[in-house]
């Protein structure tokens, strides 16, 4: 019976477990429900890695419902402006690469410049909603923030990338397993794609978080300067 106790405490690895597993579905099931209506699509992505930093950064046993309550209220405006403006640009990505893939000759070649900016919009919003999560300020200074991250560690780049291309890669390629895999996305794939994410860039964003304990909110209190931006993208000859 003490074993039985111990194995199913809290605070045994097993209880951790399946505290995270919760934390996970529960979510991840919110995060489905922001997606029914498009629109708060958004907020609710943004909200999804507010939980998920949270539960890395300082609180591991949190409320997954109200936490996720507080990230959809203070990322609202900026998550589903971001979303808003990505769907637009993926769509106009679309129609310009679809009338480019019809035409011949130089015009063909404007596929090329078409994928690099769709491949830099991609690496652009990978990054944003978890540092819309994590930091304040305004939509220019959190895009310049999104690529000081990006370009200080290359290879989480790829990963996170990766993470997220092959996913969705399997789903759309294996027909037969479909059923399986969008049980699986409405289950736990949003959430454990972010709390990936998330464990790669929270060592990023750690000098930055404020420190107190005591402290309700997660975020940052200062972001990366301009000058620590500027100075990553000179390194990079950009």
């Amino acid at each position: 019976m003490n074993f039985l106790r111990s194995f199913l405490d809290n605070n045994s690895v097993f209880g951790r477990l399946m505290t995270r597993c919760g934390i996970l579905i529960a979510a991840n099931l919110l995060f489905v429900l922001c997606c029914i209506p498009v629109v708060t699509a958004g907020a609710g992505w943004a909200a999804l890695y507010y939980v998920m930093l949270k539960t890395l950064y300082r609180e591991p046993e949190l409320n997954p419902f109200r936490t996720f309550l507080d990230g959809l209220r203070q990322n609202w405006r900026q998550g589903s402006a971001v979303f808003l403006i990505g769907a637009v640009l993926a769509g106009v990505l679309y129609l310009e690469h679809f009338w480019v893939s019809q035409a011949e000759g130089m015009v063909a070649m404007l596929r090329y410049p078409l994928l690099a900016l769709a491949f830099a919009a991609a690496v652009l919003f990978c990054y944003l909603f978890p540092t819309l999560a994590t930091f304040r300020g305004t939509l220019p200074q959190m895009v310049k923030n999104c690529i000081y991250f990006a370009v200080k560690r290359p290879l989480n780049l790829v990963l996170i990338l990766l993470a997220h291309a092959v996913p969705i890669a399997v789903t759309c390629l294996d027909q037969v397993n479909q059923p399986l895999y969008v049980f699986l996305w409405c289950m736990c794939g949003f959430s454990a794609i972010a709390m990936f994410t998330s464990s790669l860039l929270l060592p990023l964003y750690r000098p930055y978080l404020q420190k107190e304990e005591g402290e309700e909110e997660a975020p940052a209190a200062e972001p990366p300067s301009e000058a620590q931006v500027l100075e990553e993208m000179e390194k990079l000859g950009m």
